[in-house]
């Protein structure tokens, strides 16, 4: 797997059904475990057919039964994105429109002429606040007096690596200790987080496990506190541990490297943030212009601004590109 492959990691990561469970359980319902059955926790294709032949591939589909024998479909669908998208709940109820659709397929859901629930859950490990509506119903004008609309209704769960609040650690959720460690900002911290994660996945049935997570830390957790980084593939925690402890540079030399380019990135963002700023002046006039530099006055995003430039082209009105820039 390419270390540029995030979606590709997190997936392996989340593929572990206890991870998975954690997940579900501290983060977005914890009253599943009294109705949910576990040990029939297992995932699905994600690639499913509707009667229209349409093709969707999802990131990734769990079926579980209740505890009392039912059948249901729990949908989780993980994004590894620099910013939200305000069209995530128009797309998750796309994808759940064509998994029913395959459903829909089997005799005995044809027998029954009734589809599973479904729970929809982001993951969503982006630094920016998600703003995004989370119901498709938010997403549609309310149309006019009297207007007897669709009433279109779907809602998803969002689960945020950043912002999620610590749990217990005497629950010891695996999804909890992994956002521990992508929320790391000492290297005091690191080491007391990896030694407490390799003891909870101590003894073989966790093997595959310590595998998916050196490679996550290697590609994605280290290169995003310690540019300049490199470290050799590992083949678990345990030896991507042992390869830190004798080999590894004080993290207070990679953090001096990370604030030179900081500050290298920051002059080029200004830059760049007053030629938007001039071409909104040029476009809109002052005032627009002068809200538009207060907005953007912290953006450093190289992403983040080329979108902007986007903004500024497709904007019909100042009011609009405004509301828009509002959004970041």
């Amino acid at each position: 797997m390419p270390p540029t492959d995030y979606d590709g990691i997190l997936r392996l990561l989340f593929s572990d059904p206890r991870l998975t469970q954690d997940l579900l359980l501290g983060f977005v319902d914890s009253s599943l475990g009294e109705v949910l059955d576990w040990s029939t926790l297992k995932q699905v294709a994600t690639r499913h057919v509707d009667e229209s032949l349409k093709r969707s591939e999802n990131d990734m589909i769990w079926e579980v039964r209740t505890r009392q024998d039912e059948v249901v479909y729990v949908y989780v669908m993980l994004e590894f994105q620099a910013q939200p998208d305000w069209k995530m709940a128009l797309r998750m109820w796309h994808y759940v429109g064509q998994f029913y659709g395959g459903l829909a397929l089997r005799e005995e859901v044809r027998q029954r002429r009734k589809l599973p629930p479904v729970l929809l859950v982001v993951l969503y490990t982006g630094e920016r606040p998600w703003k995004a509506a989370r119901d498709v119903a938010d997403l549609v004008e309310a149309g006019p007096r009297g207007w007897k609309g669709s009433g279109l209704r779907l809602k998803y769960e969002l689960v945020d690596v950043w912002r999620s609040p610590e749990l217990d650690r005497a629950l010891r959720n695996l999804a909890d200790a992994v956002f521990r460690l992508q929320r790391i900002e000492s290297e005091e911290a690191w080491r007391r987080e990896l030694a407490l994660l390799r003891e909870r996945l101590a003894g073989e049935e966790w093997a595959s496990l310590r595998r998916a997570l050196a490679l996550w830390i290697i590609n994605v957790v280290l290169p995003s506190r310690l540019p300049g980084v490199s470290v050799p593939e590992a083949q678990d925690l345990d030896q991507l541990a042992g390869w830190m402890e004798t080999n590894m540079k004080p993290w207070s030399e990679y953090t001096r490297a990370e604030g030179r380019a900081e500050g290298l990135a920051e002059g080029l963002a200004k830059g760049r943030i007053r030629q938007l700023v001039s071409m909104a002046r040029q476009k809109f006039g002052e005032s627009v212009a002068s809200a538009m530099a207060a907005l953007l006055g912290t953006v450093t995003s190289e992403a983040v601004l080329d979108e902007v430039g986007q903004w500024l082209l497709s904007c019909r009105s100042g009011d609009a590109l405004i509301a828009k820039l509002r959004e970041i």
